[in-house]
Order: structure tokens, then sequence, then C-alpha cells
């Protein structure tokens, strides 16, 4: 038999320390596999009753939004600004001119047209937390752009023609 050498014995010291002091770890002391977690995917701690956040927006779903007056003044400026928003982020979906035929369009089972005439009845703050939220298969754009971008871009989307039904 060969003698092991001082590398093999000072694994084996290592393997027995590490795992002596894990099971001796005492019952108050946290690990990542006795604390306390949040898997993925799962819905976090609801808030306390009677307190609001006083760090950070109030999000409103859409029908707390659907009465919210654009804060945006409809000017060219403002159209302008909808415009370059819409060319960026819509225009491949619903289209150049809003009849959902856009580029990608074909790839979805509907790609609704945002001129016809209810989507035009919508109100401003209905419209603006669609695009907050997104849809069905469009994606929320809360993060891409800015507060008063995404009210410029309601001031264009209610620019499109309505369209008539043969």
């Amino acid at each position: 038999m060969t003698r092991p050498t001082h590398r093999a014995w000072l694994l084996a010291l290592m393997l027995t320390m590490g795992s002596t002091v894990a099971l001796a770890q005492l019952p108050f002391m946290r690990n990542m596999h006795t604390g306390p977690v949040v898997m993925p995917q799962v819905d976090t701690r609801a808030p306390v009753e009677n307190t609001i956040a006083v760090d950070g927006d109030w999000l409103r779903d859409r029908l707390e939004s659907q009465n919210i007056p654009n804060p945006v003044p409809n000017t060219p400026e403002a159209r302008a600004e909808g415009a370059q928003m819409y060319d960026v982020y819509c225009a491949v979906c619903h289209g150049a001119t809003g009849q959902g035929d856009g580029q990608i369009a074909d790839h979805f089972t509907r790609m609704p047209s945002l001129a016809l005439p209810y989507v035009q009845d919508y109100t401003d703050g209905w419209i603006y937390a669609i695009i907050r939220e997104g849809g069905r298969s469009m994606p929320p754009f809360a993060h891409s752009m800015s507060v008063s971008e995404r009210w410029s871009l309601v001031h264009y989307v209610k620019t499109f023609e309505v369209a008539t039904t043969p």
C-alpha cells in the first residue's frame, strides 16, 4: 500500500470539516436551503391593508385608467413625437397606417386595426393603459417609452382615419 499524499489528507480534512460545519448549524441560523424564499412566477406577498406606496407611481389597471385625461397637449409637436414612437414600436405589427397589416401581422392570429371605429372611440386613458400594459400578443411598453412619449403616442393613434367596411 502506498501512503496518501499530503494533498489527499488535506482534501479529506476539508471535506470532513465542511460537512461537520453544515450539520452543526444552529437552528436560528439561515442558509439557502432553509431560508424563506419566493419562487419565480409565484405571486409576491400582498401589501398591508389600508396602506399606500409613497416611493413610486400608482399603477392603475385599464378600468382605473380609462377616464384619465391626457396631460400632454394635443400639439403638432406631440403628434410628431407620437408618430416617431409609432414608427419605432408599433408599425411593425399594426402597419404604417394602423390597418393591422404590419410586416409581422401574418404571424399572429389577429392583428387589430387601430383605425376601427370602436378603437377610435376609446378614451385616451384606455389607449394609454393598453400601450403601458400590452395586450394579448402585444408587449408592454412601460419600460420602453417615457410617460410623455406614451401620451404623445395616444394623440397620434387618434389621428388614424376610421376604416369603412365594404
